[in-house]
């Protein structure tokens, strides 16, 4: 009795699994900040945007395609830095400031459209630390 539960629950299991790797696959195309080049995204899944803040500027890719985005900010710099974005009804921030050395995500739906990202830490995007992001 045992071995026929077992020999029904690995038959079930290989179904899944034969009709899990039996779905089409196709990419799109996604920019990363680190070398400017693209990078194979799966519809449905998360594009990953490496962003470094330093002082006092922001490194990341200008454009990106819409869909789910999780930014991954690192504080490269030596200061306290933090990363905000907004547009196009988002307006969305790290819940904590970044300390030197730090990485921390940040996960977005975005829409077509133009971005402002920015560190919202006090008079650092006065310095610089602000740039358009374009969502296509």
């Amino acid at each position: 009795m045992n071995k026929m539960r077992v020999y029904g629950v690995s038959v079930v299991i290989l179904g899944l699994l034969a009709a899990c790797n039996s779905q089409p696959k196709t990419e799109a195309q996604t920019v990363t900040a680190a070398e400017g080049s693209a990078h194979s995204v799966h519809p449905g899944a998360d594009q990953k945007v490496e962003v470094k803040l330093t002082e006092f500027k922001i490194e990341m890719p200008t454009t990106v395609a819409a869909g789910p985005t999780t930014f991954s900010v690192t504080n490269t710099g030596g200061d306290v830095h933090s990363f905000e974005i907004e547009g196009n009804g988002i307006e969305k921030a790290l819940a904590t400031q970044l300390q030197a050395g730090q990485t921390k995500t940040l996960r977005v739906e975005l829409k077509p459209g133009t971005y402002e990202v920015y560190c919202p830490v006090d008079g650092h995007k006065m310095l610089g630390m602000s740039r358009k992001l374009t969502v296509s």
